[in-house]
C-alpha cells in the first residue's frame, strides 16, 4: 500500500467513524420518551437555506482497457477513495452541483500478451550494457481525477422525499496519471531480474530455456519500479500523462437522517486515451496482436456517507400544548364555549360573560364571598357573613326584620285573588253560595261548598280519562273553587 493511500485510508476511516456517531446520536435522539413524541410534531420548514454537503466514499475500480487481470467479477479491482462536496441549484432544489476529488489506481496483468512479448528475440530491447529487456504487459496506474458533475435525482417524479432517492450524474475532469510496470524481480541481480512467461502460462525468475530452470520460482513481487512511459518498451515513443476524462454515475440514497445518508453507487469512467496501460492498438499490431481499437476506461463501485452539517432542516419539531391522540374529538374534548380558558367539560359556569375573570373552575370571581359574582357585585366588599341581596349589597336589619316578622292572618273574604297564570285571568261570574249543576257532582259530603280535597279528585278524574270534562271545563271548576 503506497503512502497515498494509507492517508486516504485513514482519513476515510475517521471521517466513516465520525458520520457513523453521529447517525448514532440523531438514531438517540429519536428515540426519546413515548410521551414527549406525543408533545411534539415535525412540521415541513418553509423555504430552508440550503449549504454545501460533504460526503466521503470508497470502491471497488475495475479497469476496462486492454491489458486486464483474468478474473471477470465486476466487484474485484483495486480500491478507491472519493471526496466530494455538492450544493443543490435550480428553482425546485432538483439539481446538484459536485466537486469531487478522486483517488485510486488501475492495474492489470495479460499473461497471454506477456508471452507474445518474450517469444520472439526481435521483440527485446536493451539497456545500457547491451543485455536484452524482457517485457511483460503488467501495469499500474496512479490517478488523481478533480472535476465536477451536475447530478439529478428525479425530483419531477418522486418530490423532495428523504427517504429513499436514485439519481443519475455525469461530468468532466481532468485526468492525470502514471503508468508503472512490475517487470524486474526485487531479489536476485543481473539478468535474472526479470521476469520470464514459460509455454505452460506460467510466470518464474528463470528463463525456461536456462539449464537450471528447475530453480525458477513463481513470483510476482508488485513493487512496479519501472516507468513506462519513459522506457517505451513498445517504440510507441513519449506519451501525455494527462488527459481528459467523463464520469457518468448512477446510484441511491438511503437517508438515515435528515443530516446523514448513505449511498450506493457505480460510475464509468472514460479517458481520452489508450495509454492508461502503456497499450494500445499500434503496440498490438507490433507484437501481431490486435488490440480492441477504444479508448481507455474503468468502473469505480463504491459507497459513501454523506454529511449535512450547515443547511436548515426540511422539517423540524415543534411543541404542541396537546397530544394529538388517534380517535379522539378534540372539538367536544378541547371545546371552551364562553372562552374563559376553562375547557367545558371542566367548566362550572360554562355560560360566563365574555370577558368576566374566571377561577381555575370557571367560576367568576366572588372575593368578599357573598355569592355575587364580582362582575355583578354593587358592594364588593361585604364583610364576610353578611346576607346581601342579589347585587351583593348588604341588607340593614330593618329589611331584614321586615323579612322575617310574622304576617297577621286575614280572613278569606278579606283577601283579594291576584290572577298568578293567565289560565286565571277569566272573568266568570259565580252567583254567591250556589253551586252550579255541572259542579254539584263534585261536591260529595254536600255540604253546599266544594273542598280542596274535592277539586283534587276531579282534577285526578280528569287526567285519567273518567271525566267528561274539557281543559275549559277544569279552569273554571278551578276558577269557581277559587271564588267560593
Amino acid at each position: 500500500m503506497t503512502i497515498a493511500e494509507k492517508i486516504f485510508s485513514w482519513i476515510f476511516g475517521s471521517i466513516v467513524l465520525l458520520l457513523l456517531s453521529t447517525s448514532v446520536l440523531f438514531a438517540q435522539e429519536d428515540d426519546e420518551d413515548y410521551y414527549e413524541q406525543l408533545l411534539t410534531k415535525e412540521v415541513e420548514v418553509e423555504n430552508p437555506v440550503y449549504k454545501p454537503v460533504i460526503s466521503l466514499g470508497t470502491g471497488v475500480i475495475r479497469y476496462l482497457g486492454d491489458i486486464r487481470y483474468p478474473n471477470k467479477n465486476p466487484v474485484m479491482g483495486n480500491m478507491g477513495y472519493k471526496f466530494n462536496v455538492s450544493t443543490l441549484f435550480g428553482k425546485q432544489n432538483f439539481f446538484k452541483l459536485n466537486f469531487y476529488l478522486m483517488y485510486g489506481n488501475v492495474e492489470g496483468h495479460d499473461y497471454s500478451i506477456s508471452q507474445r512479448m518474450q517469444s520472439d528475440l526481435s521483440f527485446l530491447t536493451s539497456d545500457e550494457n547491451g543485455l536484452p529487456i524482457y517485457h511483460n504487459s503488467s501495469f499500474r496506474t496512479e490517478f488523481f481525477e478533480l472535476g465536477i458533475t451536475v447530478e439529478y435525482g428525479f425530483g419531477h417524479w418522486i418530490g423532495k422525499s428523504k427517504r429513499f432517492r436514485p439519481f443519475i450524474s455525469a461530468g468532466i475532469s481532468p485526468f492525470p496519471f502514471t503508468p508503472k510496470g512490475d517487470i524486474k524481480y526485487s531479489v536476485t541481480g543481473g539478468s535474472d531480474d526479470y521476469y520470464y512467461f514459460w509455454n505452460d502460462g506460467t510466470m518464474r525468475n528463470r528463463h525456461e530455456s536456462t539449464p537450471d530452470h528447475s530453480l525458477a520460482k513463481i513470483n510476482f513481487d508488485k513493487e512496479w519500479e519501472t516507468d513506462l512511459s519513459k522506457a517505451d518498451y513498445h517504440g510507441l515513443g513519449k506519451f501525455s500523462q494527462t488527459t481528459i476524462a467523463i464520469p457518468v454515475e448512477i446510484g441511491f440514497d438511503f437517508y438515515l437522517s435528515y443530516r446523514v445518508n448513505l449511498r450506493i453507487a457505480t460510475s464509468l469512467h472514460y479517458t481520452f486515451t489508450d495509454m492508461l496501460d502503456n497499450y494500445n492498438e499500434k503496440a498490438a499490431n507490433r507484437y501481431g496482436l490486435k488490440g480492441n481499437g477504444r479508448n481507455d476506461m474503468f468502473m469505480f463501485t463504491n459507497f459513501s456517507f454523506s454529511f449535512d452539517m450547515f443547511s436548515d432542516p426540511e422539517m423540524m419539531k415543534v411543541d404542541m400544548l396537546f397530544a394529538e391522540l388517534e380517535d379522539v374529538d378534540y372539538e367536544v374534548m378541547f371545546a371552551d364555549q364562553d372562552m374563559d380558558g376553562i375547557f367545558d367539560r371542566l367548566d362550572e359556569c360554562p355560560d360566563t360573560p365574555i370577558g368576566v375573570e374566571v377561577d381555575s373552575v370557571g367560576c367568576p370571581l366572588d372575593m368578599d364571598g357573598d355569592g355575587v359574582p364580582d362582575f355583578m357585585d354593587d358592594e364588593p366588599n361585604t364583610p364576610p357573613g353578611s346576607i346581601v341581596d342579589d347585587r351583593g349589597v348588604q341588607l340593614s336589619a330593618d329589611v331584614l326584620a321586615q323579612m322575617y316578622e310574622r304576617p297577621t292572618a286575614v280572613r278569606r273574604e278579606e283577601v283579594q285573588l291576584m290572577p298568578v297564570a293567565p289560565i286565571w285571568t277569566r272573568s266568570i261570574a259565580f252567583a254567591p253560595g250556589e253551586i252550579p249543576q255541572k259542579f254539584r257532582r263534585f261536591d260529595i259530603d254536600g255540604d253546599g261548598y266544594i273542598a280542596f280535597e274535592e277539586l283534587l279528585k276531579a282534577i285526578e278524574q280528569f287526567f285519567d280519562g273518567a271525566l267528561d270534562f274539557s281543559t275549559e271545563d277544569i279552569y273554571e271548576l278551578n276558577n269557581f273553587f277559587f271564588s267560593q
